[in-house]
């Protein structure tokens, strides 16, 4: 837990190292398996080689927030309901989400990988981005960072973990994905646009089931085949995006990995692996992704004064919508209030991809508990009392009840 501070002086000679060096650039992207499920499973050594899912109980709110490999096999996804997953997969094992768990787990890796990187951007509670410039004579190439980060990983989490590598973001994630489960796959910057070539359009993150089915009748179905692509064709049909998705399909990316020194928000997104129109499902999910900034929050001693709804439709295109809180706050209920308002505000029965949530405008200074409207010192104390009873006896000993009125259970 204190590995930040005891290693802050190895990680500035590194920063200075990183910054003052024309070396390639060299990015890893850092994947957790199945993370929720994997470590349900790595604490209850039972579940191994079982289909298990974490989520929430059958009801008109019940629904799948990940699952195991094995329970995927069944067709078991993210965002399904649970009555559905059960119906694909009568022996499903559900486990009830544990995010202070998760948060633990997450931030143990996280602090183990600044030991290879001094700029080091974590995208969600399961992945992140490395950047190695300039670190190699510190550690070797890209290959050997990779295969020292999955045996650190393993031996201290005793979690699985894929890794991607290449020039870029772009072909960092989609090596990595491209190598799961418990993969490694480095993607050398001259080999990644032949490596790219006969790869679908849909590994490019943004490319969604309309954009393709645009793409094809286009006669596009490759990433080699959007790479030679027509310009006034994507122009046409993509407007001044088109031509910046045939440098995607070579590889070109020129986003930087962004290093988390100074917290100016945090958040969670979840990708569906259908689309999803139910409110009710929505809004379960909503709840699932406040309940773990929430728990970030408290552990970073922060409190929130902005919300802020992420949402991204079939066509890719994203939406957000941001509301200011009362009072500052790291409690889930007004979190999730002011989330979903928001929610309420934008879905009315469309189909959406990816849904999260994130909060900024951080301060450390506002007392909670004392202030008239949705914060109050009830759930104050709540909060504080349950998090020393999970601190103690582990988080299943207490459950948070649903954050729903009653008006929204009939």
């Amino acid at each position: 837990m204190n590995r930040r501070a005891s290693q802050s002086r190895g990680c500035e000679e590194k920063r200075l190292l990183a910054t003052n060096t024309s070396a390639p650039r060299s990015v890893l992207h850092v994947d957790l398996d199945a993370f929720f499920a994997s470590v349900e499973i790595r604490d209850n050594p039972s579940l191994a080689g079982k289909p298990v899912a974490v989520g929430y109980s059958d009801g008109q709110r019940g629904v799948i927030c990940a699952a195991s490999y094995e329970a995927r096999a069944f067709g078991v996804r993210a965002a399904l309901s649970t009555h559905v997953a059960r119906a694909r997969c009568p022996q499903l094992i559900l486990v009830e989400p544990r995010h202070d768990r998760y948060s633990e787990i997450s931030h143990e890796v996280m602090s183990l990988l600044d030991t290879w990187s001094p700029i080091v951007e974590q995208v969600s509670v399961d992945e992140a981005f490395l950047d190695l410039a300039g670190t190699q004579q510190l550690h070797g190439d890209a290959h050997d960072v990779a295969q020292e980060v999955k045996r650190a990983v393993k031996i201290e989490t005793g979690l699985a973990i894929s890794i991607g590598g290449g020039a870029s973001k772009l072909v960092a994630k989609i090596a990595s994905s491209a190598s799961k489960p418990d993969g490694l796959l480095i993607i050398p910057a001259e080999e990644q646009a032949a490596w790219l070539a006969p790869q679908p359009v849909g590994v490019i993150p943004g490319i969604g089931p309309v954009a393709q089915a645009t793409l094809r009748e286009l006669g596009v179905s490759t990433c080699g085949d959007l790479a030679s692509a027509p310009d006034d064709h994507l122009l046409r049909r993509f407007g001044a995006h088109g031509p910046t998705l045939k440098l995607l399909a070579i590889g070109r990316d020129d986003s930087p990995v962004h290093p988390g020194d100074d917290r100016k928000s945090l958040g969670r997104e979840m990708t569906l692996d259908e689309d999803v129109a139910d409110p009710h499902a929505l809004e379960t999910l909503l709840l699932d992704l406040v309940e773990s900034v929430a728990h970030s929050l408290r552990n970073e001693g922060l409190l929130a004064r902005t919300v802020t709804l992420k949402l991204k439709d079939t066509e890719f295109v994203t939406i957000t919508r941001q509301v200011k809180l009362p009072h500052a706050s790291n409690l889930s209920g007004p979190l999730f209030g002011s989330a979903r308002t928001l929610l309420r505000a934008v879905a009315q029965g469309e189909p959406y991809r990816l849904i999260g949530v994130s909060t900024s405008d951080f301060t450390s200074d506002e007392q909670l508990g004392l202030f008239d409207g949705e914060v109050t010192a009830r759930e104050q104390a709540i909060t504080v009392a349950a998090d020393e009873l999970r601190a103690r006896f582990g988080d299943g000993v207490i459950k948070r009840a649903r954050l729903l009125s009653s008006e929204d259970e009939r």
